[in-house]
């Protein structure tokens, strides 16, 4: 999103004023906000999760009790500690998701309703074998009944041709030409 003051660069800093209950809003880049005298903040900070995650476990045993006995507990590839997780918001290495595991999965359902991530390539892969699932179970049923559709002509023909045989050895040569008729036409499908 572009700075809405110059329209040149990315915009870095939000400014929100409400008076007498009236909202308005701006979204500028560093450059316009240090103009317009919002330069209160240092713009250049990296993101550091770690107030984040101290608010969230400020109050440990109240919010999830598991927490209350976290210093004991410790990665063994990097010796990251879940009190250092706490503090600096970062994990230490891979392992660290796999040791605290138990301890995180909660916070994340709590943050995101669930503790796995179902993406847009997945959701899409699903409903793609969704879609193929009842493409398959169609053209099962379609087999099906085309299996019951020749089962019935070939017990119509076989039918036929035994009554064919009665007819020409009752000397019935009328009704033995109407069968061989019927015959050639089920046996041209």
């Amino acid at each position: 999103m572009l700075c809405q003051n110059c329209g040149k660069h990315e915009v870095n800093f939000k400014y929100t004023q409400i008076v007498n209950g009236v909202k308005k809003e701006i979204a500028l880049c560093n450059h316009c906000a240090r103009e317009l005298g919002l330069d209160g903040l240092d713009f250049s900070m990296p993101i550091n999760l770690s107030s984040f995650f101290t608010d969230f476990f400020q109050d440990a045993e109240a919010f999830l009790p598991s927490f209350a006995k976290t210093s004991q507990l410790e990665c063994g590839k990097c010796g990251m500690t879940f009190d250092d997780f706490v503090n600096h918001g970062e994990f230490g290495c891979g392992n660290c998701y796999l040791t605290f595991a138990d301890r995180i999965s909660p916070v994340l359902k709590n943050l995101h309703g669930s503790s796995k991530h179902i993406g847009r390539e997945y959701r899409e892969a699903i409903d793609e074998l969704e879609y193929n699932k009842k493409k398959f179970e169609t053209s099962q049923k379609q087999n099906k009944e085309t299996k019951k559709e020749k089962t019935t002509e070939e017990i119509k023909l076989e039918r036929l041709k035994k009554d064919l045989e009665k007819a020409i050895k009752e000397e019935r040569y009328e009704d033995a030409a109407k069968f061989r008729d019927e015959i050639k036409k089920l046996e041209e499908k």
